[in-house]
């Protein structure tokens, strides 16, 4: 059987459109309706030096070429966390030849980390209200991993 990355990306996103998302983009909102959940709990006036408490969602990058990346984030099913790869085709994650799948991401000067994380939550969006607490970026970061 030929491998033919450009034909398999578009069985995905047709098999994305008939299901309604994909399983990365499930994992990523499970997250930040986690992180939703607890930080809406936190109080929003706090003691001079008291520490004011919030979850962060942390996407994991490691560079697969000079433009592209694997995602990555941990999960916390059943207090077991682990460090799963984060495919969003919804959000640009293709799958190329050499085995060197990612998102793509060209930058010109913008953090590429940044850009692909800005396609992601902008995917989310489409699923579930992101303005229910503080905006995004102050509970989800990108971070890069060797």
């Amino acid at each position: 059987m030929h491998y033919n990355p450009h034909q398999l990306n578009r069985e995905r996103l047709a098999r994305i459109k008939e299901d309604g998302m994909s399983h990365g983009m499930e994992t990523f909102i499970d997250a930040i309706e986690q992180a939703q959940r607890f930080n809406a709990t936190q109080p929003q006036v706090r003691r001079n030096g008291e520490e004011y408490r919030k979850k962060l969602v942390t996407v994991y990058f490691s560079w697969v070429t000079d433009n592209r990346l694997m995602a990555h984030i941990i999960t916390n099913d059943c207090d077991n966390p682990r460090l799963e790869r984060l495919v969003i085709p919804e959000a640009g994650h293709r799958l190329y030849a050499n085995y060197k799948d990612g998102y793509q991401a060209n930058g010109y000067g913008y953090d590429k980390r940044y850009h692909i994380l800005e396609a992601m939550v902008f995917q989310v969006g489409k699923h579930i209200d992101m303005s229910k607490t503080r905006h995004w970026s102050e509970y989800i970061k990108a971070e890069v991993i060797a």
